[in-house]
């Protein structure tokens, strides 16, 4: 008999899930409680960012990851916005350009095709950037999505290869029997299956409580700003210097100097920066991000984040100053206290796969994993670093995050 697998969540987790599980002839059911690409995945810049992605899971799902986009481009059944310019981080301060030469350095020693880059290379790829910047590393490993055109191929692929996707169906809790899982309640009625999925991103640990399981998944809030359509001028992904003092692997580096990476406008928003631009093909700049912690999802931005984009961006990116903005929005990531994912077998007929606060990367490499272990195939990847019954640290909300 087919095995009957339900997935919940319509994300890049969630439908990349599906595609993979029904391509293995399993019998499939997503619930979405919105739209498909709701979430994080309908929300966020789409950065494919292997540029600090940590050595270990983290980099080696990034790199399979990164492949795999390849194989989706040639085998979803409808196309997607993918592009691979790079991504770079650049500087404009003299007293950070040993700091990142020692980046780029460790780099290329974990096997990243990095460089680092002068003023006028740095200026051929960002055009409307300051005049002043001092240079940048680049990555030639990373590459840019629309994310909800990724997530919306996925379902279609999924469709195609048989399984059922439906939205607006909100799952309140899981239905046990015997120790083991069987199902979840939803507002549609109970559904039933062999193995339950859980891919809910930021909603999960509500989810988890709910049926009295504990899991501690963050959530970090990103506010973002699209400009309207113009010429293209920016070929990589782009990260500022405030980005640096995010990552671990800047801040261990022998050279580090925190006060060097923060700025006039995060002390006076109160919110830590995560200066951001990326243009998509229909020549929309998506600018960004200030970051913060809420208890629960919220996908409101705020006028004081607002604020702090456009001070931001108008300081770093100054031919920007007067471009049109035609909407603004937030995303929530989740996130673990060790910054990968929970991808395991929690419990008899349940899977998780949350916490990817880098699922652009991650995301569809990790519906392959899923299927794997649904088919109880040994998963290409190493899982014990993501293995659920790994220590972890609770969640407080508002303490900041540092990947």
């Amino acid at each position: 008999m087919t095995m009957s697998v339900l997935i919940i969540g319509g994300g890049l987790v969630g439908t990349s899930s599906a595609y993979f599980a029904a391509r293995e002839g399993l019998n499939v059911t997503l619930l979405e409680q919105k739209s498909i690409g709701y979430g994080a995945s309908g929300r966020n810049p789409g950065f494919v960012w292997l540029h600090c992605r940590n050595p270990g899971w983290a980099l080696n799902i990034s790199k399979k990851g990164r492949a795999l986009y390849d194989d989706l481009r040639r085998d979803l059944p409808v196309p997607f916005e993918f592009r691979a310019d790079g991504g770079l981080i650049y500087f404009h301060d003299e007293r950070q350009a040993p700091i990142f030469k020692e980046f780029v350095a460790a780099r290329q020693a974990d096997g990243l095709d990095m460089t680092l880059l002068g003023n006028k290379e740095v200026r051929d790829l960002v055009g409307p950037i300051r005049e002043d910047v001092v240079g940048a590393s680049y990555c030639a490993e990373d590459a840019q999505i629309n994310t909800p055109t990724v997530v919306a191929a996925l379902a279609a692929g999924a469709r195609a290869e048989g399984a059922d996707l439906r939205e607006g169906v909100t799952v309140s809790r899981l239905i046990f029997s015997g120790g083991r899982i069987i199902g979840v309640e939803t507002n549609d009625g109970n559904f039933f299956a062999d193995k339950v999925v859980i891919a809910s991103g930021a909603w999960t640990e509500k989810l988890m409580r709910a049926s009295d399981l504990e899991v501690p998944i963050g959530r970090e809030r990103l506010q973002v700003m699209a400009t309207k359509p113009l010429p293209m001028q920016i070929k990589p992904v782009v990260y500022g210097p405030t980005a640096a003092k995010a990552y671990g692997l800047f801040r261990n580096l022998p050279s580090w100097n925190d006060e060097l990476f923060r700025s006039k406008i995060e002390e006076e928003s109160g919110y830590e920066m995560l200066t951001l631009a990326a243009q998509r093909a229909n020549g929309e700049i998506l600018i960004g991000c200030p970051m913060d912690y809420p208890s629960e999802v919220d996908l409101f931005p705020t006028l004081d984040g607002l604020k702090a984009i456009a001070d931001d961006i108008i300081n770093d990116f100054p031919g920007l100053k007067k471009a049109g903005i035609d909407r603004v929005w937030a995303g929530v990531l989740p996130f673990t206290s060790d910054l990968v994912p929970v991808i395991d077998e929690i419990a008899p007929g349940l899977v998780m796969a949350a916490g990817h606060v880098f699922g652009n990367s991650a995301g569809p490499m990790t519906g392959k994993l899923i299927s794997q272990i649904l088919t109880e195939r040994e998963p290409e990847i190493d899982m014990t670093e993501v293995r659920w019954n790994r220590e972890l640290d609770p969640v407080i909300p508002g303490a900041t995050l540092h990947w």
